[in-house]
């Protein structure tokens, strides 16, 4: 309950999780009697690295396990940033090849590039929301250094063939670094696997339950980036800089925590996805889920919404006790739609609705979403 209202269904969970109890208690030990410095040579530092250590090993087995050296950074968006800031340009490799339905850090990283004399090649997702691989391996080369390819479209809620796109832009450029934001995938795909063609990996802590403030990028041995920062030996010298401790100690809680209820979480969240979107459409005339609807992930429902505006429409939800968003929570004040979504078709009289569940999203906070939002479009469309 908020505020005397009805009580709160909170589905922008694509934007933010709760953090789990476990992982408050792991941030609040490491803010506490664990606190320390992981470089510090005694035995508070030393303990500290320890649990730094454990941390890159939890991180590393819920993305799938594998070969990584995991580089603790501020999020999801420094991650992103990094491993294209850092890659390109390579000599005579001065090319960016992203798809269209990448995060704003990727796209604004490829820009800057692009301004600083670098070719970059944008392959669109077009009305599907899915990349072609086959098409984002032709726009690569001799010439390109980095190779983008989100697995979780945080704007269209769908799930990109990344494996296949990795093999296939291998074959083509093989000293391009392939780079996968992983941030949504981590809490959407049931079991990630990603092949050895896949030179590095953005993660994010908040999307899993975990703390703000805090992620990864994962590289594969001998991918080294460029650092962005200086002043200091940590993280191998790729990123200087003493140790968030209790942001990695609530990273590694939910990472663990999430790894242990993945398998049975992921499948039941997707039930209920499916059962909210058949919901949503059929609540009013004019209600149209975007994307293919096969490469949906699992807990992110896109909307088109005729005859009514993103804006009104999510204060007319919260006045309901829905808490959602218009997509990404990065651009939340933009007032243009994102382009990923108008090359899948969002009219001009079409407001967008991002619905996105968790894993502890239940059937009865489905149920109510949707009487709510029938209840708002049917109220708003009346005041229109």
């Amino acid at each position: 309950m908020t505020g005397g209202g009805p009580p709160e269904i909170y589905l922008d969970n694509a934007a933010t999780t709760r953090p789990w109890p476990e992982v408050v208690a792991a941030v609040t030990a490491a803010m506490g009697d664990g606190f320390g410095n992981a470089s510090s040579l005694h035995r508070r530092g030393q303990a500290a690295a320890r649990l730094v250590r454990r941390a890159a090993e939890e991180v590393r087995a819920a993305a799938g396990g594998g070969e990584w050296n995991v580089v603790f950074t501020s999020g999801g968006s420094e991650a992103d940033a990094w491993a294209l800031l850092g890659s390109a340009p390579r000599g005579r490799r001065d090319t960016v090849v992203l798809s269209g339905v990448e995060h704003s850090a990727v796209e604004e990283a490829a820009a800057r590039l692009g301004r600083e004399g670098c070719r970059v090649v944008r392959v669109p997702a077009g009305r599907s929301g899915v990349v072609d691989p086959g098409q984002l391996a032709a726009a690569a080369d001799e010439r390109t250094a980095v190779v983008a390819l989100t697995h979780v479209a945080s704007e269209m809620g769908t799930i990109q063939p990344v494996a296949e796109a990795a093999r296939l832009v291998a074959a083509a450029a093989p000293r391009a670094l392939f780079h996968v934001d992983a941030v949504q995938a981590l809490a959407q795909v049931e079991r990630p696997d990603y092949p050895r063609e896949v030179g590095s990996l953005a993660l994010s802590a908040h999307k899993i339950h975990g703390p703000q403030g805090v992620g990864a990028l994962l590289l594969r041995p001998g991918i080294r980036p460029r650092p962005l920062l200086a002043g200091g030996d940590q993280q191998d010298g790729l990123r200087p800089g003493t140790f968030d401790l209790p942001g990695i100690a609530g990273f590694a809680a939910a990472a663990t925590s999430f790894a242990s209820r993945r398998a049975e979480g992921v499948p039941r969240m997707r039930a209920l996805g499916d059962e909210l979107a058949a919901l949503l459409v059929a609540a009013a005339p004019g209600v149209r889920l975007l994307g293919d609807p096969a490469a949906r992930a699992p807990g992110i429902l896109v909307l088109a919404v005729a005859g009514v505006g993103s804006e009104v429409l999510l204060h007319a939800l919260e006045e309901r006790g829905v808490l959602a968003s218009a997509g990404a929570a990065c651009h939340s004040t933009r007032a243009e739609p994102p382009r990923a979504l108008v090359e899948a078709g969002l009219g001009r009289d079409e407001g967008v609705l991002r619905l996105s569940l968790s894993i502890d999203t239940t059937a009865d906070e489905i149920g109510r979403a949707a009487a709510a939002f029938a209840a708002a479009v049917t109220a708003l469309r009346r005041l229109r």
